[in-house]
């Protein structure tokens, strides 16, 4: 029973207690229950004012909760109005970005499918036509193509090689290779290799050790037309590829010239510090101030009239192969110009180099 039951309880027992009770105390028992029931009706109304309260915390409390969570709202309203315009620029620069890629992919595409084309054609046209310099122009757009420079370049190298026509190799060699550097070396010892195939031979077949001169009769009409393109030819690459080897290498870079063939050209001051040298042909070259120290692969190596002495330093080993096989011999012709020595000279030379060489 709560304090409210309570209080009601003794206000009824003692109202019948009133009634049993004699007149002197009547009084005072009815004042008690009167009072006991005026205090339980205070009571009442101090639990209803107090609910009242409760009522009226929890409305506060919940308007404080929703308050909060209407001003969350609201600043989130306010975060996306702003926002709204700057998703959309976003949005839009980004479609913009992706469009222009599609548009720029699709335009290579197509340039590259015209250029694919374009390649095919050429290299029909100078497989078909019989006259090269149809091909020449055909072949001039792709030498400096990304997709086809080496294409272009190795066909140029085949063409050149397999020509016979000096006007021929001036154009060609000049738009594909000129100016030789360390880029293109590769391309150009490539070709000397080739034409050394096709023009060595026939130098050995008509050589006359007689005459010490090439005997033009030893030859068909197409060997002689071969031979004087080879002839012709040769000293230009090889001045190209001379004036490379005279310049600093990429990153202290050997260079392989195995099998290549140099004829009448000045090496004055060119470094082959190293290289592979085993059966390269060098006729009629000058090689003053050259290089030569480091040298260790030069099986086969033919040094013909070549002023090898006049180098700056030449290695143990080298020296002494071409001391024995290409000696100098006083008043022989040597070099470019046919530079001739003397026996003191020859033999300064040679002295000079032993004792330089550790």
């Amino acid at each position: 029973m709560d304090q409210m039951e309570q209080l009601r309880a003794a206000a009824s027992s003692l109202l019948n207690k009133a009634q049993d009770a004699p007149v002197s105390e009547l009084a005072s028992a009815v004042e008690k229950a009167t009072g006991v029931q005026k205090l339980s009706s205070d009571l009442e109304k101090a639990q209803v004012e107090l609910r009242k309260l409760e009522l009226e915390e929890r409305k506060l409390q919940h308007e404080n909760e929703t308050a909060t969570k209407r001003d969350r709202s609201e600043r989130i309203k306010d975060y996306v109005a702003i926002l709204a315009p700057v998703l959309t620029m976003v949005t839009l620069a980004v479609t913009l970005i992706v469009q222009y890629r599609q548009f720029i992919r699709a335009e290579k595409d197509k340039s590259e499918a015209a250029l694919d084309a374009q390649w095919e054609q050429t290299v029909k046209t100078i497989s078909e036509t019989s006259k090269l310099p149809p091909g020449i122009i055909a072949l001039h757009p792709f030498l400096n193509s990304p997709k086809y420079g080496e294409r272009a370049k190795l066909t140029a190298v085949q063409l050149l090689a397999n020509s016979t026509d000096p006007v021929f190799f001036n154009d060609l060699f000049g738009a594909a290779f000129v100016p030789v550097d360390w880029s293109n070396l590769e391309f150009v010892l490539k070709l000397d290799r080739a034409l050394g195939t096709r023009g060595g031979p026939l130098i050995s077949k008509s050589w006359n050790p007689k005459t010490q001169t090439n005997d033009r009769k030893r030859l068909n009409p197409q060997e002689v037309m071969v031979l004087d393109y080879f002839s012709s030819v040769a000293p230009r690459i090889s001045a190209q590829v001379g004036s490379v080897l005279k310049t600093p290498r990429p990153n202290g870079s050997t260079v392989d010239l195995s099998a290549t063939y140099f004829r009448n050209a000045d090496w004055r001051g060119v470094d082959l510090s190293g290289d592979n040298i085993e059966n390269m042909w060098l006729a009629w070259m000058g090689l003053k101030d050259a290089n030569l120290d480091k040298i260790t692969q030069f099986r086969g190596a033919v040094f013909f009239h070549v002023t090898w002495w006049e180098a700056k330093s030449v290695s143990p080993e080298l020296l002494e192969y071409l001391a024995t096989n290409y000696g100098c011999i006083p008043g022989a012709e040597y070099g470019p110009d046919g530079d001739k020595f003397t026996p003191q000279q020859c033999a300064d030379a040679l002295d000079r180099l032993r004792h330089k060489t550790p």
